[in-house]
């Protein structure tokens, strides 16, 4: 299993539990004079964790190619001495001319 497949998965377990009524929880609550306020809460946690993206994701660039902003960038320089020399527009001194 990866590690985008057990955040996935860790996740979907975090809002089952969320979901889950907890029948003492809710009582305490209730008891409390807050059980109103325990749900809205648990209603932004859920929204809250459905919108997290999974760090595990990687999002390739077209092609496995570094953009002319990129290459344009403080780290150009590193790029184009480790063997990414591979045409002109790779020239960071360009990369304004092809944005």
């Amino acid at each position: 299993m990866t590690d985008q497949e057990k955040w996935d998965r860790g996740r979907t377990l975090l809002l089952e539990s969320l979901y889950k009524p907890d029948t003492k929880l809710r009582g305490c609550a209730y008891n409390q004079s807050c059980f109103d306020e325990m749900i809205a809460l648990r209603d932004e946690v859920i929204d809250y964790v459905k919108k997290m993206k999974n760090p595990h994701i990687t999002l390739p660039t077209p092609n496995a190619e570094i953009s002319n902003s990129l290459l344009s960038g403080s780290l150009g320089q590193y790029f184009m001495n480790h063997s990414y020399k591979s045409s002109e527009l790779d020239n960071p001194e360009n990369a304004s001319e092809y944005d």
